[in-house]
């Protein structure tokens, strides 16, 4: 087994041919990372080396970044890292082509998943497969060099790519469906040949295209065109909702009956969605083909939305009323807890001191409402009611010895932590020094010593 110790540095021969390679590429320096690979035996294993390479004031730096392997599931990745956005980064500072270190970079192969960090990079030396017997008759120079070991590895599990290749079919030749079905029926190639044209050696057909075609005798082009109509239809807007609506597992024929009847009706997706999303609402069977393609599609169309519609109204007159009913419900609650809250520490209530000021207990929501309208603060909105129906805070009115029906200044009291929360006048503007006085220095002790009582 290959680790990390057996990973030898760069032939010096190599990296001449990797030069010459990007020099072909990049007449002048570039500053941009790219990626060459080249193919080695270590330990008796074919392995790919990736190498990346810079320009940095016209100096052309190189390092190994990635080393793949033809038999192991296992690569080695060093100072580089993938960004969804901006790909594959690397990190230079190791050979003076960096100013800083990245924060991955620390110069450590590191073990990897084969299918990770393998960056495009061209192989410059397929020539080394000539050594290897069992690829005397692969193509491997008509694969797509930057995938070789890929490449090599799919050869070996269908050799009838070579056919493919020579047939000049290179785009199917790393197809499996297309090897799958070779690898079973020799003829499918004889076929394939018989049929080729200008699309099929561009790769145009679609591989499931070509095996549909071939099994049930029909036209690629008529096969193609009708695949081409499903995806896009698939990945329309209304389209992909129909398909989510009426389509059933292991329905071979629900896309070419769609179609038909679309072509038929001569409707727009978006009005077929219409009328099988209002089927669906009304919970019809839409595996029922009567209901699912009507015979005269404007006329149920409008009969189910306005079906849809009615029962829609319906329902959500019933979720208002069911609303309503629960809101009633909560309200008369609240009203129960909070009035218990104000009669449990009523002991609270009813404080006065040298006839200037009083304080009350808020005996009711409705009293909330009126004292902050009245001092245009909120004690009366944002859930007051029901922190005191908890018995989180309790709300008290201060009034004026003689004044005692008109608002004047409100108090929010503490129940834990005993100690007064808020105290606003009018439009919550801080009260006078007299009464923030009376408050906290006369009420307040006076508050917790009935509060300590009430709970004993």
């Amino acid at each position: 087994m290959i680790t990390t110790k057996d990973i030898k540095p760069i032939p010096k021969y190599m990296i001449a041919i990797i030069k010459r390679a990007d020099k072909k590429r990049y007449e002048t320096p570039c500053g941009n990372s790219r990626f060459y690979a080249y193919l080695t035996m270590w330990k008796g294993e074919l392995a790919k080396v990736t190498v990346a390479v810079r320009h940095k004031y016209r100096k052309w730096y190189c390092k190994q970044v990635t080393v793949h392997f033809l038999r192991s599931d296992t690569s080695y990745v060093k100072d580089l890292c993938y960004y969804r956005i901006a790909g594959y980064v690397v990190g230079w500072h190791d050979v003076g082509a960096s100013d800083e270190a990245k924060f991955f970079e620390d110069s450590v192969w590191y073990e990897n998943d084969t299918s990770l960090f393998d960056p495009y990079a061209p192989v410059v030396n397929l020539d080394f497969l000539k050594r290897f017997p069992e690829y005397k008759y692969c193509p491997y120079d008509k694969f797509q060099s930057t995938n070789i070991l890929g490449c090599l590895r799919l050869y070996e599990q269908f050799p009838e790519a070579e056919y493919l290749l020579k047939s000049g079919l290179e785009f199917y030749a790393t197809s499996k469906t297309i090897l799958r079905i070779m690898q079973k029926d020799k003829s499918f190639h004889k076929w394939l040949m018989a049929n080729k044209d200008e699309y099929m050696s561009r790769g145009w057909y679609y591989c499931t295209a070509l095996v549909d075609a071939y099994k049930h005798n029909k036209s690629i082009k008529d096969v193609q065109a009708f695949e081409e109509r499903k995806r896009t239809f698939s990945h329309d807007y209304y389209g992909k909702k129909i398909v989510k609506i009426i389509m059933r597992k292991g329905n071979r024929n629900g896309y070419k009956q769609l179609f038909a009847y679309l072509d038929k009706q001569q409707i727009k997706p978006s009005l077929y969605y219409d009328y099988v999303n209002a089927c669906e609402y009304l919970e019809l069977d839409l595996n029922n083909p009567l209901i699912r393609f009507p015979k005269d599609f404007k006329r149920w169309h409008d009969i189910r939305i306005d079906e849809a519609e009615t029962v829609r109204l319906e329902r959500e007159r019933l979720e208002k009323k069911e609303k309503a009913k629960q809101l009633r419900k909560e309200k008369r609650e609240l009203i129960k807890n909070f009035m218990r809250a104000a009669e449990k520490y009523l002991p609270m209530d009813g404080f006065s001191e040298e006839n200037h000021y009083a304080v009350f207990i808020a005996k009711s929501p409705a009293e909330l409402v009126r004292e902050g309208n009245a001092l245009s603060h909120c004690v009366g909105r944002r859930g007051y009611d029901k922190k005191m129906a908890r018995e989180e805070t309790l709300i008290f009115f201060v009034r004026k010895f003689d004044n005692l029906d008109t608002p004047f200044v409100t108090l929010e009291y503490s129940i834990k932590q005993k100690k007064i929360l808020q105290c606003y006048a009018y439009d919550n503007q801080t009260p006078d020094d007299k009464v923030i006085e009376f408050v906290n220095k006369k009420w307040l002790p006076h508050a917790n010593q009935q509060l300590q009582k009430i709970a004993a």
